[in-house]
Order: structure tokens, then sequence, then C-alpha cells
């Protein structure tokens, strides 16, 4: 009997890795051609989805040109014939009342959830076969709520004191009665649905498009139009550049920014997003931005930066701006005393049974704040 050789095994594994990699290149191709056979479903020739570094093969996924975009021309129109959506039952999200707004956020999520979980079940047999298709391809663990306990508790020590980077969903789902979250396909669709999600909808191939606030690249039409989302180039975008969109400035963001910044991206995405790097502690009347130049250098941009007079007024009538740069100082001093002298400085201090991805996002996370 042929004997199997750690090398065969390995030969093996690497075949089987190629395949998967290649079939998620192939799903995504698959999705765009689903949509452009839809009424008002449209995506430009000159657009692909490729992976990052073409060269590795567990790199993400990115939308690229192939050939030169002007400005203005269209990327892609999805429409709302292919999204899965709960717009009929969603509620309306206030941003006055924050803990009524997240409220009416994790209830839409939940519907959503319910949702994409029943058509990714489905599969073959949905609608949506092509995007379900690729979303049940997705690995899973992508965000800190559903990683290892060893990675939970790591970034959990780093998080500020009331922070929910890690457990929104056993803080938050425990009555939702769509999903199950003793199951765990169930618990990862609900951090898919917030992962890829837009509030009350999932978006296929808009979803592909990824987040860099110092590279944006890209308008687009509200979602919730009912004709479906229309994406466009803001500004000329050469061949082989990546094509970027903003998860916290977008039309549909409203304030969210004012409230919302990296720790947040990390929590909602699983990554720690490139400069710039944005940091709110409410109840500090912290708001800051570090942007990052040609250089390398620096620059700290406060929660004034860049507004006129009347602006400031208005947002101030809102309640915010009403701190200075110099308030809440002696707090960040005291929370980057206590980052500093917490575990992880370099791979070898993450615990042996930790995915290696989880360690390495836990590092870039604490070199983003320190």
């Amino acid at each position: 009997m042929p004997s199997f050789s750690h090398r065969t095994a390995l030969l093996l594994i690497v075949g089987i890795s190629h395949c998967l990699a290649t079939e998620l290149e192939d799903l995504a191709g698959g999705v765009i051609d689903w949509i452009r056979s839809k009424p008002g479903g449209n995506v430009n020739e000159k657009v692909e989805v490729r992976r990052l570094d073409p060269a590795d093969e567990t790199s993400p996924l990115g939308v690229f040109a192939k050939a030169d975009l002007e400005a203005k021309e269209m990327i892609m129109q999805v429409p709302r014939e292919c999204y899965i959506e709960v717009f009929h039952n969603a509620k309306e999200i206030e941003l006055e009342g924050m803990e009524d707004s997240m409220q009416a956020l994790y209830d839409n999520l939940c519907l959503l959830a319910e949702k994409t979980s029943k058509e990714m079940r489905r599969g073959e047999e949905s609608e949506f076969a092509p995007y379900v298709k690729y979303l049940n391809q997705q690995n899973r663990n992508q965000i800190p709520a559903v990683w290892s306990k060893e990675g939970k508790d790591m970034l959990r020590d780093l998080l500020p004191e009331d922070s929910d980077g890690v457990d929104w969903i056993s803080d938050n789902f425990q009555k939702c009665s769509g999903v199950n979250l003793d199951d765990p396909f169930e618990e990862h669709v609900i951090a898919l649905t917030k992962q890829r999600g837009f509030d009350s909808a999932m978006i296929p191939l808009y979803d592909f498009v990824n987040h860099d606030n110092g590279q944006i690249n890209t308008e687009n039409t509200s979602f919730s139009s009912k004709s479906g989302i229309e994406v466009r180039a803001s500004k000329p975008i050469k061949a082989g550049e990546e094509i970027f969109a903003s998860y916290d400035r977008c039309l549909d963001c409203s304030d969210v920014s004012y409230y919302w910044g990296t720790p947040e991206i990390l929590r909602d995405f699983g990554f720690v997003e490139r400069y710039p790097r944005r940091f709110v502690e409410s109840d500090e009347d912290i708001w800051f931005e570090i942007w990052e130049g040609p250089g390398g250098e620096k620059e700290v941009r406060w929660d004034d930066y860049g507004l006129t007079d009347e602006e400031i007024i208005y947002y101030r009538s809102y309640g915010y701006l009403n701190g200075s740069p110099d308030e809440g100082i002696e707090y960040m001093k005291e929370e980057l005393q206590r980052i500093n002298a917490l575990p992880p400085n370099k791979i070898s201090d993450c615990p042996a049974n930790m995915p290696t991805n989880e360690c390495m996002t836990i590092l870039q996370y604490k070199e983003a704040v320190t």
C-alpha cells in the first residue's frame, strides 16, 4: 500500500488552498454576472475583483480598476432586487438618542441576520444564490466578537473599560428571537451582517469595496434609493488602482464619525484602519484624528479642524465640539500608561493557541493607540 508522506500531505493542503482561493475569486465573478443580468444592474467592464496581493492566495479581495476610470464614471449599479434587506420591518435610527438608536440598530441587525441566515442555508435554492454562495465561503472569526477566547481576553484588556468592542453580540443578542447564539453558524451570520451589511441590507459587490478614509475615490447614491445604489468614481482612477469607499464618512452615515473611530472600525470590520485614524471618548470630551503626511510625519486634527464658524455653532447646538484639546489630557496619559504596560509587544507574547491573525491585529491596534 503506498505511503502517505508529509510532502504528499503538504502538496495536498497547498492544492486545496489554491482551489479555495481561486474559487472565491470565481464566486465574486459570479456575483458580478448576476448583477449584470438584473434590470437596472450594471458593473463597469473596467472593474474587477481580485486579491490585494495577486501573488498571495490568502490576501483579501478588493475592487480594482482594470483600465483608467474618469471622474464621475459609473463603477457599479446594484438594483434593490439584489439586496438581502429588511427595510419594511426596520426601525428608524434616530441619532439624537444614542441608547435608543443603538437598540434600533441591533434590532434591525437581528432581523437582517435572521433573513441572511435563511438565505445562506438555502444556498443554490436561494433567489440570491450567486451572492450567498460567496457569503458561505467567508472565513469565520473575522471580527473580535467571534475570535478565540484568548484573542477576546487580550483585546478586551487593551480597550477602554466601557468598550463593547468584544462583547457586543453576547450583550445585545440574547433577546434576538430570530437567531440562536448557541449555533456557531448563526453567530457567524450575525458577525457577517455587521461586517458586510448596511444597517438593514446586505448589498452584493458594494460590500466588496474596501475602506480607506485617506484614499476615498468613490461617491454614491443612497443605498435606500428605490432603484438601488449607484457608485461612481469621485476622481480619476488609474488602471491597477484599488477602488475605495468610507465606512464612516459616507452619504448614509449621518454624523457617525462624531462618535465612531478606529476602535469601532476594528469592532465592526475586524481590521485596524490605515491613516487617518480617529479616536473618540465622548465622556472625556475627546475627539481627534491622526493624519500621516507623505514623508511619514503625523498631524493631530481636533474636532473643529476645517470647520467654519457657522458649522462650529451648528455642531455645538447638538452637543458636539464642547471640549477643548486640553480637556481629557490626563485621561489620555493614564490610558497610554495602562496600555503600554499590557501585552502583547511581539508575537511571542500571545498564547500559543491564539490564531496568528488575531495576535497580529491586536499588535496593530496597540501600535495605533500608543
